[in-house]
């Protein structure tokens, strides 16, 4: 199952419409508790996508040109035309996810990737977005085996850095789920000194214990989504498969073989090389336009994370 959205801006997540991803789920289905904007939208789930009209309208029209592109199939255009209008609403979570669907279905999987996981960034909790992601992964995996030669081959999802738990929930809900529970300890511990009644100071004494326990989870991963953000640039590779070097240049030998999709931190530039650190530890060296930087909620949007073009084939 996969959403069109066709939000205004970053502020607007607009109205939802389904589409069919086949290169994913065969027939689109609708997602539990969301439902299609309209019986047409509906209908259009089920039926060849080949009318601008059946998708809804959003009111902007660079969105609604590249909803049209996408019903019509021609996916690279529409593509592209999700990329303009990110480079204005660059934090549109709903563009990003629209951009990794089209990308799919042109087969540009570690774009793809990218796109999704750039929207996830901006909204950690999209089921839809999540669920989309493990399948172009996993689309990803199955295209390249045997295609790594001798070297070994670093796959996406392998490890993803070890960041997935910092991530998965956003640091505005940490930090509210450290104050609702810091809070709730002192209201318990309040409790357990007025009560005389046994059972009752032995009750909020076991909760206190717990919220305080949540709380220092909270800020433990408040703490590390922040070293995290402040950390190295995080990027996505972009090839079906790319040669990992030793060193910044053609030159040098590969070391490895990165799948496309594999998610790296970026340690720095040389000679149009980018030296990456690749989810089991080790580096490598690739060519800057083999990878896409991501980027977190509110931050600047650092150059090549939209504008980004077709990848180069496979050697």
């Amino acid at each position: 199952m996969a959403l069109l959205r066709t939000g205004r801006s970053a502020k607007a997540r607009g109205v939802f419409a389904l589409l069919s991803l086949a290169c994913l789920l065969g027939t689109a289905v609708a997602a539990p508790g969301k439902a299609p904007a309209d019986k047409a939208s509906a209908a259009a789930a089920s039926a060849p996508a080949t009318a601008a009209s059946q998708g809804p309208r959003s009111g902007d029209p660079l969105i609604d040109a590249a909803n049209d592109r996408f019903w019509k199939g021609q996916h690279r255009a529409a593509a592209a035309a999700y990329r303009r209008a990110l480079a204005l609403h660059p934090q549109s979570a709903d563009l990003w996810f629209n951009l990794g669907c089209a990308e799919a279905e042109a087969g540009r999987l570690g774009s793809a990737i990218h796109a999704l996981e750039q929207a996830l960034l901006l909204r950690p909790d999209d089921a839809d977005a999540i669920h989309n992601l493990s399948g172009v992964r996993a689309r990803a995996v199955a295209g390249a085996l045997g295609m790594g030669g001798d070297l070994r081959v670093a796959l996406p999802g392998d490890d993803d850095l070890g960041t997935g738990l910092l991530t998965a929930v956003s640091p505005g809900r940490l930090a509210w789920i450290f104050g609702v529970s810091w809070a709730l300890v002192f209201g318990l511990v309040l409790v357990w000194r007025r009560s005389t009644v046994s059972s009752r100071r032995t009750a909020a004494s076991f909760g206190a214990v717990i919220s305080a326990l949540v709380a220092l989870g909270a800020a433990a991963l408040l703490v590390g989504r922040t070293r995290l953000d402040s950390g190295p640039q995080p990027g996505v590779v972009l090839p079906d498969v790319a040669r990992a070097r030793i060193g910044p240049g053609a030159q040098y030998k590969p070391s490895v073989a990165v799948v496309g999709g594999v998610k790296v931190q970026v340690q720095g530039h040389d000679s149009g090389y980018v030296q990456v650190r690749l989810p089991d530890g080790s580096d490598g060296w690739l060519p800057e336009a083999e990878v896409a930087p991501l980027f977190a909620p509110e931050a600047e949007v650092p150059p090549g994370a939209i504008a980004v073009a077709d990848p180069p084939p496979a050697p």
